[in-house]
């Protein structure tokens, strides 16, 4: 828009500098208004960024010398066509590079002197205003191009930046909720096995206890009190060992107990893409581990794969599982026993379990997310 605006301005003051030449209007004064819109006009729609010569294309170069040599022509031809030459100055500034400029610019100036040869040198003198004019205009409206193409450079990078910011930010929170997770899976293994090895040794050695009083004590009126307190304990025995497995069961990392699986299952290219955020229930976490285990060990036993693909992610309503490799035996059938274990695991969860051997031999398996299932404890 700048550069028409500019165009336009020039236009206009070279349409004065003609009327003021010849206030008749005539065929070579028509001739040289049409002759100057066509040029303008041509220039604009080859070259509409203003860009530099060597850059448009091979079509517009072509049609752009042709309207430079006819103006050109035209302008040593008659003087009315030579008044609109600060247009051809503009598009020279506009379009050649310096080394170019400064042939193209002399070249110019004798021109116009050659056109005004015959004329009063006061035209030639507002020509070569108008040329000033025009060099004026050029290097106010490249520098103006420049520094939109600069803003333009600084919004995408800043924009560029503060996304990557966002995600750079979205993963250190993602990083630091994992850490905090997988830290309390760690507190309650250890507080597992503390009660495992503390609490539960000691319950184990007072049943031990009340039993041998039981075998020893000759007095009837202890006999029930012992009785019940030996079946206190074995209760209290039962409670601790069921609450030990339930909270060794939830401090399993699955994450972590596939990538550890994964990094010793050596000799193949081995990729794991895990996207599993918040609580996995046991049953699930048992599940998978078991599809990997068995999956992994038919591939090493059978397969002629090289790379292993193991992709684990969680919807909205479902887990799902996909072991693949890129082998070219079918390294177990449907029927064995491998599969049937995996396909009974996935089905008393009531999920869905298939293979494929189209390309290499690919597990998959999905979980659906049922409310008995999703509630953390």
């Amino acid at each position: 828009m700048t550069i028409m605006f500019d165009k336009l301005i020039l236009l206009a003051a070279c349409t004065l500098l003609m009327l003021q030449h010849t206030p008749q209007t005539g065929l070579y004064q028509v001739s040289g208004f049409l002759a100057a819109v066509i040029f303008s006009f041509g220039c604009s729609c080859c070259n509409p960024g203003a860009q530099p010569y060597r850059k448009i294309s091979f079509f517009s170069r072509l049609i752009l010398t042709g309207l430079y040599l006819f103006l050109f022509v035209c302008a040593l031809a008659n003087p009315i066509f030579g008044i609109f030459l600060p247009l051809l100055f503009y598009e020279t500034g506009s379009s050649f590079s310096k080394t170019a400029r400064f042939i193209l610019y002399p070249a110019l100036c004798l021109l116009a002197v050659f056109s005004f040869r015959n004329q009063p040198p006061r035209y030639l003198m507002l020509t070569f205003l108008l040329f000033s004019i025009a060099l004026i205009l050029c290097y106010k409206t490249k520098r103006l191009l420049q520094l939109e193409q600069d803003f333009r450079l600084l919004r995408d990078t800043s924009t560029e930046y503060h996304l990557l910011l966002q995600q750079k930010n979205k993963d250190l929170i993602e990083r630091q909720d994992y850490e905090i997770h997988a830290a309390a899976l760690r507190e309650r293994n250890r507080i597992a096995r503390e009660i495992h090895d503390n609490v539960g040794h000691m319950l184990s050695r007072s049943i031990l206890q009340a039993g041998a009083l039981l075998a020893i004590n000759q007095q009837e009126n202890l006999k029930e009190p012992l009785h019940a307190l030996k079946d206190t304990l074995s209760h209290a025995m039962d409670d601790i060992r069921n609450s030990v497995h339930d909270l060794h069961d939830d401090s399993i990392d699955l994450r972590q107990t596939v990538s550890d699986m994964l990094s010793s299952f050596s000799g193949y290219q081995v990729h794991l893409n895990y996207d599993i955020s918040g609580f996995v229930p046991a049953p699930v976490k048992y599940c998978f581990i078991a599809i990997i285990k068995e999956s992994l060990s038919n591939i090493a036993k059978h397969s002629n794969a090289t790379n292993v693909s193991v992709t684990l992610q969680s919807h909205p309503s479902l887990y799902r599982l996909t072991v693949a490799d890129n082998g070219t035996d079918i390294h177990q059938s449907p029927s064995g026993i491998g599969i049937s274990n995996m396909q009974e695991r996935v089905n008393n969860l009531n999920g869905h379990f298939s293979v494929s051997t189209d390309k290499g031999f690919v597990v998959f398996a999905s979980i659906p997310r049922t409310q008995n299932l999703q509630q953390e404890p």
